[in-house]
């Protein structure tokens, strides 16, 4: 067992590299790998200029927590935003000032634990995270510090992953557990053995599902935590960004209404079913998407007022 406070955890695995960096696999240089992973961003993700409110940042204060490589930031920067980004990790903060370096932009990054934020009360005009707050130990407590650092009537734009999706029923808990179990299954009678064996705690840094590596460290998390990491409430946590990612919760509509009940309202978008992905999907019309996205997608969008 992993005997890192959770939050630790969480540092190593998302410090391995910046969000997203994965994508990009050949680029000439520095400014030529923002382009290519802008493009792959808003191309795969073509929700997010359509349903964050970039342009209407110019000259206001915008907190983002949780900076990836820094696209959305750079978004914010460009339509004129007063622009703060911090990160638990330092891989992320340091790939967002080189994108903001490239792109001749200014703006105020830092280390941050988004449960605990330095900044004063009543700092910022708007808080956006996409993707980030489902994966600290205690989401409510990063919750209530958006509310805190909003001035009165701002604005919180936050991404959680959405329970009542595809993405969770289908696709992680049907055939990706199914998966693991064949695995598991697979290697009956030699489970003692294989513990034996089992690698270290160092991490393989294994991002996403598409590796074939994912299913090992799978069955070597089934080693070392028994039938139990099959569980719903355990399983989740390693099937969205990767089998070595220690949280990641997802959220019904109830669940981040609760979230959110500090705010004066909260409306809510679902958003992100990309069907092309998977051989069934290629020939599905792209409206027919975009219609089941709205449904069924596997991010829930929070737009809460102070």
């Amino acid at each position: 067992m992993n005997d890192k406070p959770p939050l630790a955890q969480v540092h190593s695995f998302w410090n391995t590299e910046a969000c997203g960096t994965h994508f990009v696999q050949d680029f000439s240089d520095k400014k030529n790998f923002y382009e290519k992973f802008r493009e792959h961003r808003y191309r795969t993700e073509w929700h997010i200029p359509l349903l964050v409110p970039f342009a209407d940042a110019k000259g206001k204060r915008v907190l983002e927590i949780g900076t990836g490589n820094g696209a959305d930031g750079a978004m914010f920067a460009l339509n004129g935003a007063v622009y703060t980004g911090v990160d638990l990790t330092e891989a992320a903060l340091e790939a967002s000032r080189n994108h903001f370096e490239v792109l001749g932009l200014t703006g105020t990054f830092q280390k941050e634990n988004a449960e605990q934020l330095s900044f004063s009360d009543r700092s910022f005009d708007i808080v956006y995270s996409h993707g980030v707050l489902h994966h600290t130990p205690n989401t409510q407590r990063a919750i209530d510090e958006v509310h805190r650092v909003l001035k009165p009537g701002g604005r919180a734009i936050i991404m959680l992953y959405h329970k009542r999706s595809f993405n969770y029923h289908v696709r992680i808990m049907t055939y990706m557990r199914l998966r693991v179990l064949a695995k598991v299954l697979s290697r009956l009678g030699r489970w003692r053995a294989d513990r034996d064996k089992v690698r270290s705690e160092s991490l393989i840094g294994v991002r996403g599902n598409a590796d074939r590596k994912v299913w090992e460290i799978h069955y070597h998390n089934f080693l070392k935590n028994g039938w139990g990491y099959l569980a719903a409430r355990n399983f989740v946590h390693h099937c969205t960004d990767g089998p070595e990612c220690p949280i990641a919760f997802a959220f019904t509509k109830a669940e981040a209404q609760k979230l959110f009940s500090s705010f004066r309202d909260a409306r809510m978008k679902v958003a992100h079913l990309p069907l092309n992905k998977y051989s069934f999907g290629k020939s599905i019309p792209f409206g027919v998407e975009k219609f089941l996205a709205s449904k069924i997608g596997w991010y829930l969008f929070i737009f809460a007022t102070k």
